[in-house]
């Protein structure tokens, strides 16, 4: 007989064949089409209407796609722009796919561990920051206190929101999410950053985190600087926060491609120190931010300087973002105790001496991505941006540097200067206090120069960096042009000009600070270009190679 000479699998196959036609999954596709307008999926041809949910989300039954599927958006179930591309079958529901992107997961050359971390380093495992994904976050909510706080971005104000957060395979939302604008200077762009707040007495958290920033990279045209700068940090095995990129929806209108980091609140110190201990009780952490908003020339800075007069690291310079209180001058005693024994150490001051004040490992390792990353809004260069962790279990400041737009080619000073191999002249470390005196001992300067060689060896060249660069750049890329095609969510408040003339600004800044600001954009490198030359500055300064 004929069919005896067919075989089973051709059997099998027809009946799967067909049992794919009859059987139908769910495809789900994140989007946000104009007026009117809505989704549709696009299966062998034949288009399937999607429908709303969360806003963004839009969801449906159709049949699994024998030959290929991609999404659409459509107008009375006309199809009027259909994604340029096709998907592959899949035989089970889809993943919160988002319009437009072929791909949901990237691999990413990650940059490697070449450090241990750190022994006070007890991080909680987290999928906030999964590598090689971008989830959306739609803030949803009062559309008036939206338009209130755009349009109001010199103050501090909170508004009161939700947030649906919707990965590959996970969709949370939060209520009564606490939404301000962050920043000082990211406040004076057309794309402002957030932070965010899940409710403080309940068992919100996102992955483990209650506090969270939105960076809008922009004043980072290559959006890649504090990506690596946290992924540096990381391989050196230092606290910092890591990092990870969302796509951003406010009231289901795109705000464009954000950084997610975490922000230095409790409990963001039991997350870092103590495995998510909820009983962690947690020193003062105090932030630098440069000078208070009222001061009008400056004149007390967050450059660590002792005053004998303890209300003056009240004036704003410093911050205390956590600890047993935060109503009193007096909770500022442990960082006038730290400064005033940066004053007063000497030649007699031991090893151990500065051992049981800080953790000199942690502030090695930091300083040497500071050089050689070229922060040029940080400790040794503004004297801004670092915290400082009084550790309740030995009585130890630990460093933590943050924010890192101007880093990695972009900055405000001279870029030969933060370019140098000579790290005694990178803007900064002969200029402010505590690295002007720390690194006045051999023991501390030798063993930095070290760390500047072997790190540049084994991490900040292009050799390692520039894989690293290209992977990120590749995920991002579709995302970049979406993001600048989007319209801008504020204005921008005016840029505010410190008290005094710019001559006399420059007086209490390094040699080399731009008291031109129109330099800045002049003197720009892309960050490759920057690696390559810095390190091999540093390794021509040390007659090193890699």
């Amino acid at each position: 007989m004929l069919f005896s000479k067919i075989s089973v699998p051709f059997f099998v196959a027809i009946f799967a064949s067909a049992k794919a036609q009859q059987q139908n999954i769910t495809y789900s596709v994140i989007s946000s089409p104009p007026p009117n307008m809505g989704l549709a999926v696009v299966v062998d041809g034949t288009p399937f209407p999607l429908q709303a949910n969360q806003g963004i989300l839009y969801q449906g039954k159709a049949p699994i796609a024998q030959k290929e599927y991609h999404y659409a958006i459509v107008e009375f179930n006309t199809v009027k722009v259909p994604e340029p591309f096709t998907r592959n079958p899949i035989q089970k529901d889809t993943s919160n796919e988002f319009f437009n992107r072929t791909l949901n997961t990237h691999n990413i050359t990650s940059l490697p561990q070449v450090m241990t971390p750190v022994p006070i380093l007890h991080r909680i495992k987290s999928d906030l920051h999964t590598e090689g994904q971008i989830p959306t976050y739609h803030l949803w909510g009062n559309e008036t206190a939206v338009d209130y706080l755009l349009k109001n971005a010199t103050e501090d104000i909170d508004i009161k929101l939700n947030l649906t957060y919707i990965g590959l395979d996970k969709i949370e939302t939060f209520e009564d999410v606490k939404v301000s604008l962050a920043g000082r200077s990211s406040r004076m762009v057309d794309k402002v950053s957030f932070g965010i707040k899940l409710k403080k007495k309940s068992d919100d958290t996102l992955y483990g985190y209650k506090n969270l920033k939105l960076r809008a990279m922009a004043m980072d045209p290559s959006y890649i600087r504090e990506k690596t700068v946290h992924s540096a940090l990381k391989a050196v095995g230092v606290p910092a926060s890591d990092f990870s990129y969302v796509r951003l929806f406010i009231n289901n209108k795109p705000a464009g491609l954000y950084g997610v980091i975490e922000t230095f609140q409790d409990p963001w110190l039991a997350s870092e120190f103590k495995d998510g201990d909820k009983n962690y009780k947690s020193g003062y952490l105090y932030q630098a931010i440069l000078a208070g908003m009222n001061q009008q020339e400056w004149q007390y800075m967050s450059d660590l300087r002792y005053y004998d007069n303890l209300t003056i690291y009240t004036l704003g310079e410093y911050k205390i973002k956590a600890g047993p209180s935060k109503d009193s001058p007096q909770d500022f005693s442990d960082l006038q105790e730290f400064t005033k024994f940066i004053q007063d150490a000497s030649n007699t001051t031991t090893i151990d001496d500065w051992q049981k004040r800080m953790d000199v490992d942690v502030f090695l390792r930091a300083m040497t991505i500071e050089n050689l990353l070229g922060f040029s809004d940080a400790l040794m260069t503004m004297s801004n941006n670092f915290n400082f962790y009084k550790n309740p279990e030995d009585g130890r400041m630990i460093y933590i540097p943050y924010d890192f737009d101007t880093t990695l080619g972009t900055g405000l000073f001279e870029m030969n200067l933060l370019l140098t191999g000579n790290y005694t002249a990178f803007p900064g470390l002969t200029f402010r206090p505590l690295p002007k005196k720390f690194f006045s001992y051999d023991y501390f300067s030798a063993p930095y120069q070290n760390l500047l060689v072997n790190v540049t060896k084994s991490l900040v060249n292009p050799t390692v960096m520039n894989p690293f660069f290209d992977s990120v750049t590749k995920m991002i890329q579709p995302d970049i042009e979406w993001d600048m095609s989007l319209p801008k969510l504020a204005h921008g408040a005016p840029v505010p000009e410190p008290g005094g003339d710019k001559t006399e600004v420059a007086k209490i800044m390094p040699p080399g600070f731009l008291t031109n600001w129109t330099k800045i954009p002049e003197q720009y490198l892309p960050p490759q270009v920057f690696i390559a030359k810095k390190s091999a500055a540093v390794l021509s300064f040390y007659n090193q190679s890699l």
